[in-house]
């Protein structure tokens, strides 16, 4: 009696271009389950999505239906396609050996219904855990040296501000007119609302300008991976006696 299997195939972004394609993930394991005369039930796919994410909505169709039917393996192109992290990937494998289902790559050569395969396993996904923290690390020191040279990391600038070439903060003066005139009709007592109304703001959208330190030249960056906050000078908007005016003075009708 054949064995029955499904496939997995996934890419993390649509452009990726150190990923193997969709298709090519797909005839990997086709050809994979003919040369050894298995009957494979479906192939389940999610793109664009990360291996540690936990939003894959056909792998979790395709969990759901290893258990509710009668199949022996999932099979996948490399461990990773399925999940980056050690402690998922083998989560997952102790959870369907409860129904008997095993893991096959195809390219790594293992099968975790046996113990060798095991080994293998926890073998490749230490070192790809090992591999990530490296890149990690270097991202994460790659934007601290950033910072140090007061370059832009990433994301969108406050209202005001634009990024140059060579990733420097730099005025967009259309935009530091509008900054300039809000800070200026909040002197004058005028309230979060009008402000708002007057450029289709939110009042919201509107005090987070007022309140933003990068107006008087201050970028402060509060890096939750790296475990540090930098402070960085850029070129400011207003003065810090407006600015402190503003936010200091209890304004009616906020």
């Amino acid at each position: 009696m054949k064995k029955r299997a499904v496939g997995y195939c996934r890419i993390s972004t649509l452009m990726q271009v150190d990923n193997t394609s969709l298709k090519d993930q797909e005839d990997k394991i086709k050809m994979y389950c003919k040369l050894h005369d298995i009957e494979i039930d479906k192939i389940f796919i999610d793109k664009a999505v990360s291996g540690k994410s936990t939003d894959r909505p056909q792998y979790d169709k395709m969990i759901n239906f290893v258990k509710e039917n009668d199949i022996n393996m999932i099979i996948v192109y490399k461990n990773d396609r399925i999940h980056r992290s050690l402690y998922n990937l083998l989560a997952m494998i102790y959870e369907l050996q409860e129904y008997e289902v095993a893991l096959v790559s195809v390219t790594e050569m293992f099968d975790t219904s046996t113990p060798q395969g095991m080994l293998f396993l926890q073998m490749l996904g230490s070192f790809a855990e090992f591999e990530r923290a490296i890149i990690n690390e270097r991202t994460r020191n790659g934007r601290i040296a950033r910072l140090n040279e007061n370059k832009w990391v990433g994301g969108k600038p406050a209202l005001g501000y634009k990024v140059n070439k060579q990733g420097k903060f730099e005025i967009d003066e259309d935009e530091a007119k509008i900054v300039k005139d809000i800070f200026k009709l909040r002197s004058k007592g005028l309230s979060l609302a009008k402000i708002g109304d007057k450029y289709g703001f939110s009042k919201q959208k509107v005090d987070y300008i007022l309140r933003n330190k990068n107006y008087i030249g201050v970028f402060e960056y509060i890096g939750k991976k790296e475990k540090n906050d930098i402070i960085i000078e850029i070129d400011s908007i207003v003065s810090r006696y407006l600015w402190n005016k503003v936010n200091n003075v209890n304004f009616k009708g906020r």
